[in-house]
């Protein structure tokens, strides 16, 4: 009876160890192969955060850190592109991935050094240069209790960038982030410095917000801000079917959730088919609203859970089994700063191969399900490295001329590791094409800031605005001083059958 009982428990033993010892070794593996440092940003004017595009500028012209002699030099700077027929693309933070801060053989405007800042606490309006990152930003207001109310989950992209894309994060039942402008000033293709709002320049307004950097340059912005709070994370596991159903009767008349985000599964067995959904509940504490930033370091166990599902459905498998088992967030409890001022570097490939590729899809909440079921045949027959498909509900844009959200959609955004050749793209290529057609089909659009795959008459059916968008662009600006390959790419007319 003892032998029998020794032998259990050395049996129970070996069993822990190959549990316990595979995951270990597994990461062991993936640190072992990951690099030790981000590839590096092309320099400006000539790639961006995809490595995907070879550009030759004629000029970078970086802008001065003084905000008045930066203006001068923009206006100076667009009257002489005007006068000889130049074209001036504006760079940012460079994460768009389709040539839009290109022109090739243009000018380059780097907005790098246009970052100044200050803060009215009485109305809660930060006023910000185009060229701050989120990093710079949320450190600022961390430190006087105070909080973005909306951008999306990373903090390295620009404002400018963030508003001329008109992003959205994880935000609660909020509309994008052009929601949260109250005014900016931009220099337009004419040389004139206009402030815009809701009611000064009202059309300028709409266009600008989400108009890719089309309607000249955008100097400073005014947000407005909310307060530093600190959220609970709640997680439920369901059935990807259900995901709208369950959002709605989970956020339906409440009032306490800051923060909500979803998950679909990309693990081989549960592909498609599970999603989680997390809320991040506001919790009064005795914690501090400021200074909440400053323990705060980069996971690396985050990093190679993440990264260890690149080809390796082992390590799909083990980030969905983790991320079921303890969630993202691990029990704490977070303040709205923290989990905000993640970097994108965090979790992006080292490679350099390969590249991370971004899609996004917004699809009607009666849609969604259908979408995922859609999709997902096509995703089995075209195998992509799908690494990440994060699901955010989004408010309608009443606010910006080509929006992506009409009505209450749902935002999926798909993260892929791709090669960095012309087959991988070609690949690319084809499979955004069928994503956008199932989209299409559930009355859905897709997001314009990514690689230029969708074709013209896709992009028309997506945004049946974009006719009277471009005239408008050239309305504004009649020389064509503002240029970018998606206009080059997207601006001819669609030929009518």
């Amino acid at each position: 009876m003892r032998k029998r009982s020794k032998i259990a428990l050395i049996l129970v033993a070996l069993v822990a160890a190959v549990v316990v010892g595979r995951p270990v070794l597994f990461l062991a593996f993936v640190w072992l192969n990951d690099g030790a440092e981000p590839n590096p940003m092309p320099s400006v004017g000539v790639g961006d955060a995809s490595r995907m595009i070879t550009n030759v500028p004629a000029e970078v012209i970086a802008v001065a850190e003084d905000p008045a002699a930066a203006e001068r030099q923009i206006v100076d700077l667009i009257q002489r592109a005007a006068s000889e027929g130049r074209r001036i693309s504006i760079a940012g933070a460079r994460h768009s991935m389709g040539g839009h801060t290109f022109y090739p053989g243009g000018i380059t405007l780097d907005m790098e050094a246009f970052r100044h800042m200050s803060l009215d606490e009485d109305k809660r309006i930060l006023t910000v240069g185009a060229g701050a990152r989120w990093y710079d930003i949320i450190p600022y207001l961390d430190a006087r209790g105070y909080a973005i109310s909306i951008m999306q989950s990373n903090n390295d992209f620009s404002v400018g960038g963030s508003i001329s894309v008109n992003c959205h994060g994880w935000q609660n039942d909020k509309p994008p982030i052009a929601s949260s402008v109250e005014c900016f000033r931009i220099v337009t293709p004419s040389g004139e410095t206009l402030r815009c709002s809701r009611q000064e320049n009202a059309e300028l307004f709409s266009l600008a917000l989400g108009g890719y950097g089309l309607f000249g340059v955008i100097l400073e912005v005014d947000l407005r801000i909310t307060d530093n709070e600190y959220y609970e994370a709640e997680a439920h596991l369901i059935a990807s079917s259900d995901y709208a159903d369950t959002y709605h009767k989970l956020t339906e008349n409440q009032s306490d959730f800051g923060m909500v985000y979803g998950r679909l599964s990309v693990a081989p067995k549960s592909f498609f088919q599970e999603a989680s959904i997390t809320l991040l509940r506001r919790k009064e504490t005795d914690l501090p609203n400021k200074e909440t930033l400053l323990d705060q370091e980069p996971s690396l166990l985050k990093r190679l859970v993440f990264r260890g599902g690149v080809n390796s459905d082992y390590g799909k498998k083990f980030r969905w089994w983790g991320e079921k088992q303890i969630g993202e967030t691990g029990g704490k409890l977070l303040s709205r700063n923290q989990l905000m001022n993640g970097p994108s570097s965090l979790y992006s490939s080292r490679d350099p191969d390969t590249t991370d590729i971004l899609h996004e899809y917004f699809i009607p909440s009666d849609q969604l399900a259908n979408f995922i079921k859609k999709s997902r045949p096509v995703f089995l027959k075209h195998q992509p490295e799908l690494l990440n498909v994060t699901i955010r509900n989004i408010h309608p844009d009443h606010d910006t001329f080509l929006s992506y959200a009409p009505e209450e959609v749902f935002g999926l955004v798909l993260l892929f590791s791709q090669e960095r050749d012309e087959d991988a793209e070609a690949a690319m290529l084809m499979l955004t094409r069928e994503l956008i057609d199932v989209a299409h089909a559930c009355r859905g659009r897709y997001y314009l800031p990514y690689r230029l795959h969708a074709t013209l008459e896709q992009f028309h059916q997506a945004y049946p605005q974009a006719s009277a968008f471009f005239t408008k662009k050239r309305h504004f600006d009649p020389q064509g001083v503002f240029d970018n390959k998606f206009y080059q790419t997207y601006s001819q007319p669609l030929e009518t059958k």
